[in-house]
């Protein structure tokens, strides 16, 4: 689950105003957007992050504003590094669907985007989640 919650987050990044579920289908928060700055709210609506995008470059803070890692996008593939700047992942976008890849390459997981809902899978196919 909380893979699937990361690869949410990530992948709400540039979107604006999001609702998070979980597999049973409950709310397991939200996130705003205002001009280049997302930020991110639990279930209970506490601030728990930020992700500020500049270019092809989004930079993600934790609610206390330390630099929680960053990610770059080029032609449809996004790059994660954690906050020390070492690569951590990968995603490579197809049309509606989004693949994710640990630092080694290995499948992690997929988004699937339909109607306006993004569902999140992991690397078995097990459904973790939606985005709306």
């Amino acid at each position: 689950m909380k893979t699937a919650l990361i690869l949410s987050v990530i992948a709400a990044a540039i979107c604006h105003g999001q609702h998070f579920y979980g597999p049973s289908g409950s709310f397991n928060g939200s996130s705003r957007t205002s001009g280049n700055t997302t930020r991110y709210y639990d279930s209970s609506g506490r601030h728990i992050g930020t992700a500020e995008k500049s270019g092809n470059t989004t930079r993600y803070y934790d609610s206390r504003g330390s630099y929680q890692g960053s990610s770059t996008e080029s032609g449809g593939n996004t790059r994660y590094y954690d906050s020390r700047g070492s690569f951590r992942g990968s995603s490579s976008r197809s049309g509606s669907e989004t693949r994710y890849y640990d630092s080694r390459g290995s499948y992690r997981g997929s988004a699937s985007e339909s109607g306006g809902t993004t569902r999140y899978y992991d690397s078995r196919g097990s459904y973790q989640g939606s985005k709306r």
